[in-house]
């Protein structure tokens, strides 16, 4: 039996949180189709006849620092791969390559673990969008590599296997701590508390339906979960920096707004088989991200 933390590392948009889902078989990290949607490296559990596994779910590596959020999530990943057992590189082959994938790889040199590169989005990946030759030079930085496609769930049963074939035989105590911990709770698939998970499904829907209609200056925030038996009561903020901001999430006539609720509501519906009434405002605070 092994047991380790791997972390998932990537320009933003290259579908790392995509291709812990189809790790996981089920939904476990948000996605949309804009960076900087995860925003905190989230930890998933993973486990089989073989061991367990703490995946880490890192945010996008953004090239242009432009306000403390980006600052922030930026922070995430060398802090990540200082206490990883092993790291997964995964790189967009359907985009050429840039300066952030150089940043990623300029801190995969600084850490002395296994590394697999992971060329992703396969299926996108086709004629004048086939961008492999732009990545494959990399191959000799890293102890293994493997073609995948996280949305169609493509090789990633391969990509398992390498990990626990490169994952060390030594036993990591602090590691063993976290997977007793999510062991023994509830729903141990994920270290997000439910008032966490809540308002990262909310966000994805806010991401999904604005697009790019609001650069990302938005949070939400979940202020009361309520049983009540019949059905789960949940008041929730979308937090906002500005009015126009303010006025662009609520939509004409409250539709967006009622579009990002539905939607919410409906997934949360499905992941907890109950009735979910989601109380769903927007507020302006043009300090949120410093409270982050």
């Amino acid at each position: 039996m092994k047991y380790g933390k791997v972390a998932i590392v990537g320009r933003p948009n290259t579908g790392k949180s995509t291709l812990i889902n189809a790790i996981m078989n089920q939904k476990v990290s948000i996605t949309s189709p804009l960076p900087q949607t995860t925003r905190r490296a989230q930890t998933v559990l993973f486990s089989d006849d073989r061991g367990k596994i703490l995946f880490t779910d890192t945010p996008g590596l953004i090239g242009k620092v432009v306000d403390l959020m980006s600052k922030r999530v930026n922070e995430e990943i060398p802090r990540e791969l200082a206490k990883t057992d092993l790291a997964v590189a995964v790189v967009d082959i359907s985009r050429p390559k840039n300066e952030e994938e150089n940043k990623v790889l300029g801190l995969l040199r600084k850490i002395n673990t296994k590394k697999i590169l992971v060329y992703n989005k396969i299926d996108q990946a086709v004629g004048p969008a086939n961008h492999f030759p732009d990545y494959n030079y990399l191959e000799d930085e890293f102890d293994k590599t493997v073609m995948v496609s996280g949305l169609k769930s493509k090789n990633v049963k391969t990509l398992v296997n390498l990990i626990f074939e490169l994952l060390p035989q030594k036993e990591n105590r602090g590691v063993m701590k976290e997977i007793e911990a999510m062991s023994s709770e509830v729903r141990p698939l994920t270290a997000m508390g439910a008032r966490e998970y809540i308002s990262e499904i909310i966000r994805e829907k806010a991401y999904l339906f604005l697009r790019e209609e609001i650069p990302y200056t938005i949070n939400v925030k979940v202020k009361e979960v309520v049983d009540k038996k019949k059905l789960i009561y949940i008041k929730a903020e979308i937090i906002t920096s500005a009015d126009r901001y303010k006025k662009m999430i609520i939509g004409t006539g409250g539709k967006k707004i009622r579009e990002i609720g539905y939607n919410a509501r409906k997934e949360l519906e499905l992941m907890s088989a109950r009735k979910v009434f989601l109380d769903l405002t927007v507020v302006v605070d043009t300090h949120w991200m410093e409270g982050e």
